[in-house]
């Protein structure tokens, strides 16, 4: 009913994995499900299903996932000058160094995806400095960016690293981020300055945080509105057209899908939405009026709105 046919499980572990995998042996999967594995206590279950690397009946294992902070919010968040109200408080990292330097140096030999939590700069600059600039064809994946600084974008391209924003904290918790942070408030989720970096950044919504609503985060990206209802980095916003393309081809290219899915064009998969508007030619504020009519996934009707 969101319109979503690709779905990531973004943290599995054994349980989630038996799940799933009893799910694709019975085909009872309709929507591809990519899974990214507990590096820290779960690496196993990714090198002992080999067959899952690709998709089998819908299901397969995308790569690994750690967490280096919090969240910014909950003040947890990694970040490089203090909360406001809080002394020298800045919050504080999961892992040394030399623990995240093992993890990633893991994942690029066996030359897999890794997902990593970053929302604050400093966790973020813990990554970026582990990869030590190296570029690589993996494509990982920077995940929620929070507070991630643009002058740090330059490091993501040379790595060869995706953003992907949890672009609706703007609206949801922007308001608490002005409390905790005062004017820095106004960078979280710096989509605008990764697009002048010609970097392909995604969108996610960590449900069930949240509902799945890529409509939402659509118009979180173009409008940067908090609840409270003032524009929080007006710089920072893009066009409608490039927020879309942060959950369609964007979203693909970072599940190495992009030649198949993302976009339409002859040979490609039909996994398509119809719309009730055409987002690009209404007013931003109505984009969350939308109705998504009809999800088709792989050539099939998966979910008509009742009218």
């Amino acid at each position: 009913s969101y319109g979503i046919t690709t779905v990531q499980e973004g943290f599995m572990k054994k349980e989630e994995f038996i799940l799933l995998d009893s799910l694709a042996k019975e085909n009872k999967l309709y929507l591809d499900v990519i899974g990214y594995i507990d590096i820290k206590d779960n690496q196993k279950l990714y090198q002992d299903n080999p067959s899952y690397h690709q998709y089998q009946n819908h299901f397969k294992l995308g790569g690994y996932k750690l967490f280096l902070d919090g969240s910014p919010q909950g003040k947890t968040a990694w970040i490089s000058k203090p909360y406001l109200d809080s002394g020298d408080y800045c919050g504080y990292p999961i892992y040394q160094d030399k623990e995240v330097k093992k993890y990633v140096d893991s994942a690029l030999q066996e030359q897999v995806q890794l997902l990593t939590h970053c929302n604050g700069d400093m966790a973020a600059k813990q990554l970026l400095d582990v990869f030590k600039q190296k570029a690589t064809n993996t494509r990982p994946v920077m995940i929620h960016c929070q507070i991630l600084q643009p002058e740090q974008l330059p490091q993501l391209k040379r790595i060869g690293m995706i953003p992907s924003f949890f672009v609706n904290h703007i609206y949801y918790w922007g308001d608490i981020h002005l409390k905790n942070l005062g004017k820095r408030a106004n960078q979280i989720s710096c989509i605008h300055s990764a697009l002048k970096q010609e970097l392909p950044y995604t969108f996610h919504q960590d449900s069930p945080v949240i509902l799945p609503n890529m409509l939402e985060s659509v118009w979180c990206a173009c409008k940067r509105e908090t609840k409270a209802g003032l524009i929080l980095g007006e710089n920072e916003q893009i066009s409608v057209y490039n927020a879309l393309k942060g959950v369609t081809i964007n979203a693909a290219y970072q599940y190495f899908e992009e030649k198949y899915k993302g976009s339409i064009k002859e040979g490609k998969i039909a996994d398509l939405i119809i719309l009730d508007k055409n987002p690009c030619k209404i007013a931003i504020d109505d984009i969350l009026k939308i109705n998504i009519l009809t999800t088709i996934k792989d050539g099939k009707v998966v979910y008509n709105k009742k009218l």
